[in-house]
Protein backbone atom coordinates (compact mmCIF):
# COMPACT_ATOMS: atom_id res chain seq x y z
CA UNK A 1 0.00 0.00 0.00
CA UNK A 2 1.58 3.30 -0.53
CA UNK A 3 1.63 5.45 2.42
CA UNK A 4 1.21 8.98 -0.11
CA UNK A 5 -2.55 7.89 -0.59
CA UNK A 6 -4.55 5.56 0.31
CA UNK A 7 -5.44 3.49 -3.01
CA UNK A 8 -4.15 0.70 -4.58
CA UNK A 9 -4.13 1.83 -7.69
CA UNK A 10 -0.79 3.63 -9.02
CA UNK A 11 -2.56 5.50 -11.86
CA UNK A 12 -4.59 7.08 -9.27
CA UNK A 13 -2.35 7.79 -6.95
CA UNK A 14 -0.06 9.65 -9.45
CA UNK A 15 -3.26 11.77 -10.84
CA UNK A 16 -3.50 13.01 -7.21
CA UNK A 17 -0.16 13.86 -6.58
CA UNK A 18 0.02 15.81 -10.08
CA UNK A 19 -3.10 17.20 -9.43
CA UNK A 20 -2.88 18.07 -5.65
CA UNK A 21 0.90 18.62 -5.05
CA UNK A 22 0.94 18.42 -1.29
CA UNK A 23 4.71 18.98 -0.67
CA UNK A 24 5.93 22.30 -1.49
CA UNK A 25 9.57 23.73 -1.12
CA UNK A 26 9.15 24.01 2.76
CA UNK A 27 7.84 20.41 3.36
CA UNK A 28 10.89 19.10 0.66
CA UNK A 29 13.11 20.77 3.09
CA UNK A 30 11.74 19.70 6.24
CA UNK A 31 11.60 16.24 4.77
CA UNK A 32 14.99 16.01 3.35
CA UNK A 33 17.07 17.81 6.60
CA UNK A 34 15.35 15.37 8.67
CA UNK A 35 16.73 12.52 6.84
CA UNK A 36 20.14 14.30 6.43
CA UNK A 37 20.23 14.33 10.87
CA UNK A 38 19.18 10.59 10.34
CA UNK A 39 15.64 11.01 12.02
CA UNK A 40 13.26 8.27 11.13
CA UNK A 41 11.07 8.62 7.63
CA UNK A 42 7.94 8.10 9.71
CA UNK A 43 6.41 11.30 9.25
CA UNK A 44 2.82 11.86 7.83
CA UNK A 45 2.81 11.02 3.74
CA UNK A 46 2.68 14.06 1.77
CA UNK A 47 -1.03 13.43 0.82
CA UNK A 48 -1.29 12.45 4.27
CA UNK A 49 0.15 16.47 5.13
CA UNK A 50 -2.72 18.05 2.49
CA UNK A 51 -5.55 16.03 4.77
CA UNK A 52 -3.87 17.18 7.90
CA UNK A 53 -4.15 20.89 6.61
CA UNK A 54 -7.60 20.91 5.35
CA UNK A 55 -9.47 18.65 8.31
CA UNK A 56 -7.61 21.88 10.75
CA UNK A 57 -9.07 24.28 8.36
CA UNK A 58 -12.17 22.27 8.01
CA UNK A 59 -12.85 22.60 11.99
CA UNK A 60 -11.50 26.04 12.43
CA UNK A 61 -9.07 25.21 15.09
CA UNK A 62 -7.34 28.02 16.27
CA UNK A 63 -5.82 26.10 19.23
CA UNK A 64 -4.22 22.82 18.92
CA UNK A 65 -2.04 19.92 20.06
CA UNK A 66 0.01 17.49 18.55
CA UNK A 67 1.67 14.46 20.34
CA UNK A 68 4.04 13.79 18.34
CA UNK A 69 6.60 16.18 16.44
CA UNK A 70 9.04 14.57 14.99
CA UNK A 71 11.00 16.78 12.61
CA UNK A 72 7.90 18.95 12.84
CA UNK A 73 6.57 18.26 9.03
CA UNK A 74 3.02 17.80 10.32
CA UNK A 75 2.96 20.20 12.83
CA UNK A 76 4.06 22.76 9.64
CA UNK A 77 0.60 21.60 7.88
CA UNK A 78 -1.78 21.87 11.10
CA UNK A 79 -0.60 25.27 12.10
CA UNK A 80 -1.13 26.13 8.46
CA UNK A 81 -4.70 24.62 8.61
CA UNK A 82 -5.08 26.91 11.73
CA UNK A 83 -4.28 30.10 9.83
CA UNK A 84 -2.96 33.43 11.16
CA UNK A 85 -3.60 33.51 15.50
CA UNK A 86 -3.23 29.60 15.55
CA UNK A 87 -1.09 28.49 18.75
CA UNK A 88 0.22 24.50 18.68
CA UNK A 89 1.50 22.49 21.75
CA UNK A 90 3.66 20.06 20.56
CA UNK A 91 5.06 17.11 22.20
CA UNK A 92 8.06 15.36 21.46
CA UNK A 93 9.90 12.59 23.20
CA UNK A 94 13.63 12.76 21.72
CA UNK A 95 15.56 16.04 21.89
CA UNK A 96 17.46 15.48 19.00
CA UNK A 97 14.04 15.23 17.00
CA UNK A 98 12.55 18.40 18.90
CA UNK A 99 15.78 20.57 17.79
CA UNK A 100 15.27 19.50 14.36
CA UNK A 101 11.32 20.54 14.74
CA UNK A 102 12.34 23.59 16.13
CA UNK A 103 14.86 24.82 13.29
CA UNK A 104 11.35 23.77 10.72
CA UNK A 105 9.31 25.96 12.39
CA UNK A 106 11.22 28.79 12.27
CA UNK A 107 11.85 28.08 8.56
CA UNK A 108 8.33 27.50 7.65
CA UNK A 109 8.00 31.33 9.46
CA UNK A 110 5.91 29.83 12.69
CA UNK A 111 7.74 29.63 15.85
CA UNK A 112 6.42 32.03 17.36
CA UNK A 113 3.00 29.67 17.40
CA UNK A 114 4.48 26.84 18.78
CA UNK A 115 5.23 25.75 22.34
CA UNK A 116 7.49 22.46 22.11
CA UNK A 117 7.46 20.53 25.17
CA UNK A 118 10.42 17.98 25.31
CA UNK A 119 10.28 14.03 27.24
CA UNK A 120 7.32 11.39 27.62
CA UNK A 121 4.19 13.37 26.75
CA UNK A 122 1.87 11.95 29.57
CA UNK A 123 4.62 13.14 32.24
CA UNK A 124 4.16 17.18 30.26
CA UNK A 125 0.42 17.04 28.49
CA UNK A 126 -0.73 18.43 32.14
CA UNK A 127 1.31 21.55 31.64
CA UNK A 128 -0.90 23.08 28.99
CA UNK A 129 -4.55 21.84 30.37
CA UNK A 130 -4.46 25.44 32.25
CA UNK A 131 -4.94 26.46 28.44
CA UNK A 132 -7.34 24.48 27.04
CA UNK A 133 -10.05 23.46 26.20
CA UNK A 134 -8.26 23.02 22.85
CA UNK A 135 -10.18 22.73 19.40
CA UNK A 136 -8.20 19.84 18.32
CA UNK A 137 -5.65 16.86 19.74
CA UNK A 138 -3.63 15.24 16.45
CA UNK A 139 -2.02 11.45 17.76
CA UNK A 140 1.36 10.44 16.14
CA UNK A 141 3.39 9.16 18.88
CA UNK A 142 3.95 5.41 21.06
CA UNK A 143 1.04 3.30 19.84
CA UNK A 144 1.07 2.01 23.10
CA UNK A 145 0.02 5.28 24.79
CA UNK A 146 -2.68 5.87 22.55
CA UNK A 147 -5.74 4.66 24.61
CA UNK A 148 -4.13 7.22 27.62
CA UNK A 149 -3.84 9.72 24.71
CA UNK A 150 -7.12 9.38 24.09
CA UNK A 151 -8.43 9.69 27.16
CA UNK A 152 -6.43 13.13 28.04
CA UNK A 153 -7.91 14.63 24.86
CA UNK A 154 -11.67 13.70 25.62
CA UNK A 155 -11.48 15.64 28.88
CA UNK A 156 -9.22 18.75 27.20
CA UNK A 157 -11.45 19.59 24.27
CA UNK A 158 -13.96 21.85 23.59
CA UNK A 159 -17.30 20.52 22.22
CA UNK A 160 -17.00 20.35 18.73
CA UNK A 161 -13.65 20.01 18.96
CA UNK A 162 -11.54 17.08 17.21
CA UNK A 163 -9.33 14.15 17.80
CA UNK A 164 -7.27 12.64 14.86
CA UNK A 165 -5.09 9.65 15.43
CA UNK A 166 -2.21 8.64 12.39
CA UNK A 167 -1.60 4.72 12.11
CA UNK A 168 -4.82 3.40 13.10
CA UNK A 169 -5.05 0.25 10.63
CA UNK A 170 -1.82 -0.83 12.61
CA UNK A 171 0.28 -1.13 9.34
CA UNK A 172 -2.57 -3.36 7.92
CA UNK A 173 -2.34 -5.70 11.75
CA UNK A 174 -5.35 -4.28 12.73
CA UNK A 175 -7.94 -6.92 11.92
CA UNK A 176 -5.00 -9.95 12.08
CA UNK A 177 -5.88 -12.69 15.29
CA UNK A 178 -2.09 -14.01 14.46
CA UNK A 179 1.50 -12.01 14.50
CA UNK A 180 4.85 -12.45 13.49
CA UNK A 181 5.51 -10.98 16.92
CA UNK A 182 4.65 -9.82 20.72
CA UNK A 183 5.51 -6.00 19.78
CA UNK A 184 3.53 -6.06 17.09
CA UNK A 185 0.54 -7.93 18.69
CA UNK A 186 0.94 -4.65 21.72
CA UNK A 187 0.84 -2.27 19.20
CA UNK A 188 -1.85 -3.50 17.31
CA UNK A 189 -3.84 -4.24 20.36
CA UNK A 190 -3.06 -0.33 21.71
CA UNK A 191 -4.39 0.68 18.05
CA UNK A 192 -7.65 -1.31 18.92
CA UNK A 193 -8.58 -0.52 22.10
CA UNK A 194 -8.41 4.08 20.74
CA UNK A 195 -10.04 2.67 17.65
CA UNK A 196 -12.42 0.93 19.95
CA UNK A 197 -12.70 3.88 22.83
CA UNK A 198 -13.39 5.93 19.70
CA UNK A 199 -16.01 4.21 18.70
CA UNK A 200 -18.03 3.67 21.71
CA UNK A 201 -17.75 6.91 23.91
CA UNK A 202 -21.04 9.09 23.79
CA UNK A 203 -19.39 11.87 23.99
CA UNK A 204 -17.79 11.58 20.43
CA UNK A 205 -18.74 10.32 16.84
CA UNK A 206 -16.25 8.71 14.95
CA UNK A 207 -14.98 7.60 12.16
CA UNK A 208 -11.61 6.04 10.57
CA UNK A 209 -10.60 7.87 7.50
CA UNK A 210 -9.50 5.24 4.63
CA UNK A 211 -5.64 6.84 3.96
CA UNK A 212 -2.87 4.56 3.72
CA UNK A 213 -2.10 4.14 7.06
CA UNK A 214 -5.83 4.79 8.76
CA UNK A 215 -6.67 8.14 9.81
CA UNK A 216 -9.16 7.85 13.02
CA UNK A 217 -11.21 10.90 13.89
CA UNK A 218 -13.78 12.07 16.26
CA UNK A 219 -15.53 14.84 16.91
CA UNK A 220 -16.53 15.81 20.44
CA UNK A 221 -20.44 16.40 20.37
CA UNK A 222 -20.95 17.00 24.08
CA UNK A 223 -19.59 17.32 27.76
Amino acid sequence: MNKEFGQNNPEVVDYVLDLFNPEDAVLKEVRERSDEHGLPQIQVGKMDSLHLEVLVSATGAKKAVEIGTLAGYSGISILRGMGEGGKLYTFEFDPKHAEVALDSFEKAGFRQNVELFVGPALENLNKIEAHGPFDLVFIDADKLSYPEYFDWAAKNLKVGGVILGDNTFAWGEIANTNFENKRTEDLTKALREFNAKAASNTKFRSTILPTAEGLTMSVKIKD
